[in-house]
């Protein structure tokens, strides 16, 4: 007892005491070089080229040197050489800075973005450095800009500093280029070319025309669809035939030009690509020439948002959100199925966190538990990878039928039944799901639902899944019949099922006897028409009578006054001090507090995303500001817990769910930068999943002094 006996060492950690348990909020590492991160900060487009080169293993030559070149744009400053040299024994590092200059440095400043009509200057610092001086020769030309006199030259001594203000006025949209020339006194000739984007970023607006073709008719499709928008801003598509019905290019379009990037509207926008990859070619969307990689891209992107357990976030990486697993897991599936590179750890994962969430399903009906959509998704998925337990679905479709509670829920579990053979089965689900269709009205309350959904989009996913589950219990004609006659803009979620059941169809005859532009058609009958098109296209109807659908989107020449259906919203600034001011005359340098404050006409539940597009002479500063407590803001009542915000070069963007009547303030501050007038933008906002309901704010205009 007595004895000696070696210690034991304990460690005892009470780290955890300082953390509340019941808060269940995730930790947060706050230090680090890349801290700056979360203020999801989106870089503008430089104006000059970046000097940023690799060259990958360089060999050492005989005599002990690897020489690497390099070709530099217009640079002036020190540039930093680094190289890593490493043999079977050892490792060595060297950096040294390298100071490029020409003899006489011109700096020049624009404007990030400027919009059509927008005045500004640019800003010329031209300092002698080496070399002779005397008289200099400049030259300063413009490609879709309009610039203000420039002098032909001017005189600079030594170590001296000339300084030009060149008034520069924004017109057609596209990327502008301005090339400023300088010519020193012995003759060198100095070139600085600089690009900037002239863009509009008002609301765009989508207009639908569909069009009965005879027989014998002729169509001409030409400049006339834009007329009312803004010159450049425009976009048309037109759909002959089958694809015309349920309007594939128009549908393929906006989700092409969709603004926003949660996990379910990155997922929407990839997924329609998986079986309409000829369609897209021909609308050149972009990635279209190698529709592999875009795919490729788009899965990488969404997995960045899947958490360890295999689940996803709606914008980053998180967990419970049991529908949004099976969806994207749905989509990663057909990727794979169709040939698409998707990592096999990352599928599995996926498919290993729905049979998780699966098994632990509690017991359900149409108002509790969610009524089983995401449970009936999820199955679905499995069913087709074959990872669903067949008694589950068997059990589900005898017993619990009835109970879940939309018709794309039981349409779900028909066609996971289809895909192990039930078909008897399957057809039972399919006709729940018809009658349950056949029951509801279309959607009027603004109620949240888990699945992102509307009664449009479960009926285009049920005749999309009745399709290809081979179910003939349905009238297809009927349900194509009433997603046809939809109207307005859709959400991603309408579009990608509308799109998914289009594909489903796509196969039906009514393209035959069109010729276009004097021939006849081959391949899909789509056309895209660009603003700047200067050349029509003519289709003639030869067969029998057709369908034509023509979308164009575009920004209206003449802003949309304030209003809104659902929402109104409305714009402010102050000072840091919490002042309210004008934007007639704003100092550059000037920060200001930007208020919106968003009022709901009733009582509602959405995912809303509030934009508000900046003129081009401010910029957003210190977006950690938003929820930094400073005194000015917390005295404006602003809402700080929000899903997600993005502080773009042009444009202030934060995503937050609501499930109230009440009014609500957000703020960002922001910095006047470039002096001139520039074209302010209406801001917005809109239910993500019901973009019928939106508002707006008027446009206007920013002018800031020096």
């Amino acid at each position: 007892y007595f004895g000696q006996r070696r210690l034991g060492v304990g460690i005892r950690d009470i780290y955890g005491r300082l953390i509340d348990g019941l808060n269940g909020a995730m930790g947060e590492v706050r230090s680090g070089g890349d801290a700056g991160a979360q203020a999801r900060l989106e870089a503008p487009p430089p104006t000059e080229e970046l000097v940023a080169y690799f060259t990958g293993p360089v060999k050492v030559g005989a005599d002990g040197y690897a020489r690497a070149t390099f070709d530099l744009p217009s640079f002036n400053g020190t540039v930093k050489v680094m190289a890593v040299a490493w043999s079977k024994t050892g490792v060595g590092q060297a950096s040294a800075d390298v100071l490029v200059r020409d003899p006489v440095v011109v700096t020049a400043s624009l404007p990030r973005f400027m919009s059509p009509g927008d005045e500004s200057r640019l800003l010329l610092e031209i300092v002698h450095a080496t070399g002779p001086s005397g008289r200099m020769g400049l030259d300063v030309v413009a490609d879709g800009l309009t610039l203000g006199a420039v002098p032909s030259g001017f005189d600079l001594g030594d170590q001296a500093k000339a300084v030009f203000e060149v008034p520069v006025t924004a017109g057609a949209v596209g990327l502008q280029t301005v090339e400023v020339t300088l010519t020193t006194p012995d003759g060198k000739l100095l070139k600085k070319t600089l690009t900037i984007p002239v863009q509009v970023n008002d609301p765009e607006v989508a207009r639908v025309t569909r069009l009965d073709l005879a027989s014998g008719q002729t169509l001409t499709f030409d400049q006339a669809v834009f007329t009312g928008l803004v010159e450049g801003s425009g976009k048309a598509t037109m759909a002959i035939g089958p694809l015309a019905r349920l309007n594939a290019p128009g549908l393929l379009a906006s989700l092409d030009r969709y603004p926003y990037g949660c996990t379910e509207q990155m997922t929407s926008r990839a997924l329609p690509l998986l079986y309409f990859d000829e369609v897209a070619r021909v609308m050149d969307l972009e990635g279209a020439d190698n529709l592999q990689q875009r795919i490729d891209e788009a899965v990488v992107e969404i997995l960045a948002n899947q958490s360890s357990t295999g689940g996803f976030g709606l914008w980053g990486p998180a967990e419970g959100d049991f529908w949004l697993d099976a969806y994207v897991t749905d989509f990663l599936s057909r990727a794979k199925a169709q040939g698409y590179a998707v990592p096999e750890l990352a599928l599995r994962n996926a498919l290993s966190n729905l049979r998780n969430q699966v098994n632990y399903a509690p017991d359900f009906s149409d108002d509790v538990n969610g009524g089983g959509e995401a449970l009936a998704y999820a199955l679905m998925v499995l069913a087709r990878e074959g990872a669903a337990a067949i008694g589950d679905l068997r059990y589900y479709a005898d017993v619990k039928g009835a109970e879940f509670r939309t018709p794309l829920a039981q349409a779900q579990l028909g066609a996971a039944l289809a895909s192990y053979g039930d078909q008897i089965r399957a057809d039972a689900m399919f006709a729940k799901a018809g009658a349950k269709l056949n029951t509801l009205a279309p959607d009027t309350a603004q109620i949240w639902r888990v699945d992102y959904g509307t009664t449009y989009r479960d009926a285009a996913a049920l005749l999309t899944l009745a399709v290809e589950a081979g179910s003939t219990v349905l009238d297809r004609e009927a349900l194509t019949d009433r997603i046809a006659v939809q109207g307005g803009t859709l959400s991603t979620q309408e579009a990608t099922w509308a799109l998914m059941a289009a594909s489903a169809l796509i196969d039906r005859p009514g393209g035959e006897g069109i010729s276009i532009d004097g021939k006849p058609a081959e391949g899909p009958l789509v056309r895209v028409l660009d603003a700047g098109a200067v050349t029509p296209v003519v289709v003639k109807n030869d067969g029998a009578d057709t369908t034509v659908t023509i979308t164009t989107y575009g920004v209206p020449s003449a802003p949309e006054p304030a209003g809104g259906n659902g929402y109104a919203i409305t714009r402010s600034y102050h000072t840091m001090t919490g002042e309210p001011v004008t934007l007639d005359a704003v100092a550059a340098g000037t920060r200001l507090v930007v208020v919106l404050e968003v009022t709901p006409f009733g009582y509602g539940e959405a995912r809303l995303m509030v934009s508000d597009p900046l003129p081009a002479g401010f910029e957003i500063d210190n977006p950690n500001l938003m929820s930094s407590g400073s005194e000015a803001l917390s005295e404006l009542g602003l809402e700080t817990e929000v899903a997600h915000s993005e502080f773009r070069q042009d444009r202030f963007l934060t995503a937050i769910d609501r499930y109230s009547n009440e009014t609500f303030r957000l703020a960002y501050v922001v910095r006047a930068i470039s002096p001139g007038t520039f074209h302010q933008p209406a801001a917005s906002v809109e239910d993500m999943y019901r973009p019928d309901l939106t508002g707006r704010t008027d446009a206007g205009t920013v002018t800031i002094s020096e």
